[in-house]
């Protein structure tokens, strides 16, 4: 598998941003109120929310981002479209 760029790492960490306030938005800052609203795993939300971190000494990178599927997978749970999540100023910086 390809190395993430600088520009994907942003990118992937932005989703994971996205993902937790849209969680918040539903269902308060409580990942478990999330879990028995929707019957997601609490490992799951965590994957989805975990950001991609560049170790400053080594320069390893620790995180693997979200795929395209499984953000459809959220927004389709949440009920909003794949342009919904992305029409958001996060995404325009």
């Amino acid at each position: 598998m390809a190395e993430l760029s600088q520009e994907n790492i942003i990118l992937a960490n932005k989703i994971a941003t996205r993902m937790k306030n849209l969680r918040e938005q539903k269902t308060g800052p409580k990942k478990m109120d999330f879990v028995r609203k929707y019957n997601v795993e609490k490992q799951t939300i965590n994957r989805w929310e975990s950001h991609i971190k560049l170790n400053e000494k080594t320069g390893e990178k620790r995180g693997r981002g979200i795929t395209i599927y499984s953000i459809k997978d959220f927004c389709k749970l949440v009920g909003i479209t794949l342009t919904e999540f992305f029409d958001d100023d996060l995404f325009r910086e």
